[in-house]
């Protein structure tokens, strides 16, 4: 259990090391500006509200 929380968050991190490493200023600010970043932005987090959000669920389900 733990372990799979561990790599969920190691999991977060290396995603936003490659999107605001590399994506965000080589790909789309670029080509969409400051509108795409912004949009960049909000769906990573996004993202990661949703993974962090299915560790909380497990965590519930599992105590039941």
């Amino acid at each position: 259990m733990k372990k799979k929380i561990i790599l969920r968050i190691i999991g977060i991190g290396i995603f936003h090391m490659v999107l605001y490493l590399y994506i965000v200023p080589f790909v789309i600010y670029p080509k969409f500006g400051k509108n795409g970043f912004e949009f960049t932005i909000a769906v990573a987090v996004i993202i990661s509200i949703a993974v962090l959000g299915t560790i909380f669920f497990e965590r519930k389900n599992k105590r039941r």
